[in-house]
């Protein structure tokens, strides 16, 4: 599914510091992949940008499914549109 995010706080790279991945106040083309969300950062790149905490707990990454992943999610993204 194909949706439109509009970033609501940036995001640095993780890999380097200074470079920033998504602005807040820009929208971002972005799709749903399973459990899965990715989003086109700064430089063009479709990059995963977080997956559902339900879905985090399936793959043994946490243990409660309301945990960081969707916290993340949120707290960076607000979805916007979905075609």
């Amino acid at each position: 599914m194909t949706v439109t995010v509009l970033c609501i706080k940036t995001s640095f790279n993780i890999d380097d510091s200074q470079k920033i991945d998504y602005q807040e106040g820009k929208e971002y083309h972005a799709e749903i992949l399973a459990e899965d969300l990715h989003v086109e950062d700064e430089s063009g790149k479709m990059s995963l940008a977080g997956i559902t905490a339900k879905e985090a707990v399936r793959l043994g990454i946490q243990e409660k499914e309301n945990g960081y992943w969707d916290d993340w999610i949120n707290k960076h993204f607000k979805i916007q549109q979905y075609d």
